[in-house]
C-alpha cells in the first residue's frame, strides 16, 4: 500500500502535479500497489482561481471534517469500492473506532451543502496565510514558500535546529512542531511547522515569539514580557 497526500500536503503544502498523479496510478496498477489518498486538506485550497484538483484514478481516498469544518468534529470517512467499504463496515473495530453518533449527524448535516462553511473557511485561512506570510518575509533567518493551500508555513530555518526553537518558543508559552516530528528518520531537523488557523492578533504573538525564540535579531515584533 502506497500512501499519499496529493492536496496540500501537511506539512509542507505542496501540490502533487496532476502528470503525477497519473503517473503514480499506472504504476500502482502495474506493481498492483493500493493507493491510499489522504483528502482531509482537498477542499482547503486557497488559490485566487482554483482548478479543479484531478483525483488519482482507482484510489482509496480517505477524506475528514476535523481540517475543512472544525478541529473537534472528528468524524471521517472512506470512499472505495463497494466489496471494500462493505468488508470494512463489518469490520469488528468498525464501530468503537466510529464518532459519537452526535458528531456524525452534526457533520452529515453540515456536508449536506458544505458551500457556504468552505467558503467561510477558505475566506479566514486566506487572509490568515497572507497576514502571517507578511510578517515573517524578507528575514534571513527563515525562507519558506507560501502555500497554494493546508493550514501551515513550512519554513527552513537558515542556522538553528528546529527542535532548539521550539523549546524556546514553549517557554513563551507557544507549542510548535519541529521537522522531525513528520519524517520517520529523523531528517528535517531545520525545517518548522507554523499553523496559520490562529486569529489575526495570536498571529501577530506567534511571529513575536519566533523572532524571539531564534534570537531577536530580526525585525518582529517584541514579546510581552510576563504581567503584560
Amino acid at each position: 500500500m502506497a500512501y499519499l497526500v496529493p492536496d496540500f500536503q501537511n506539512p509542507t503544502g505542496a501540490l502533487m502535479p496532476d502528470a503525477a498523479r497519473r503517473t503514480v496510478a499506472r504504476l500502482a496498477e502495474r506493481y498492483r500497489v493500493t493507493v491510499m489518498a489522504d483528502e482531509t486538506m482537498r477542499d482547503l485550497d486557497l488559490r485566487p482561481a482554483p482548478s479543479p484538483l484531478e483525483r488519482i484514478p482507482r484510489a482509496v481516498l480517505v477524506g475528514s471534517a476535523a481540517k475543512t469544518v472544525w478541529g473537534g468534529l472528528r468524524v471521517g470517512w472512506i470512499r472505495g469500492t463497494a466489496a471494500l467499504v462493505g468488508e470494512l463496515a463489518c469490520h469488528p473495530l468498525c464501530e468503537p473506532l466510529s464518532a459519537a453518533p452526535t458528531q456524525q449527524l452534526v457533520a452529515a448535516e453540515l456536508l449536506r451543502d458544505p458551500a457556504r462553511v468552505l467558503d467561510h473557511r477558505r475566506t479566514a485561512l486566506r487572509r490568515q496565510r497572507d497576514h502571517l506570510s507578511g510578517l515573517l518575509a524578507g528575514d534571513s533567518r527563515w525562507r519558506f514558500t507560501v502555500p497554494p493551500g493546508g493550514l501551515a508555513l513550512w519554513l527552513r530555518l537558515t542556522d538553528v535546529r528546529s527542535d532548539v526553537v521550539a523549546a524556546q518558543s514553549s517557554a513563551y508559552g507557544l507549542e510548535l512542531s519541529p521537522g522531525q516530528s513528520f519524517a520517520a528518520d529523523a531528517t528535517c531537523a531545520h525545517h518548522l511547522r507554523l499553523p496559520y488557523t490562529s486569529p489575526i492578533t495570536t498571529l501577530d504573538r506567534v511571529a513575536a515569539v519566533l523572532d524571539a525564540a531564534c534570537g531577536g535579531q530580526g525585525q518582529g515584533p517584541r514579546v510581552p514580557g510576563p504581567g503584560r
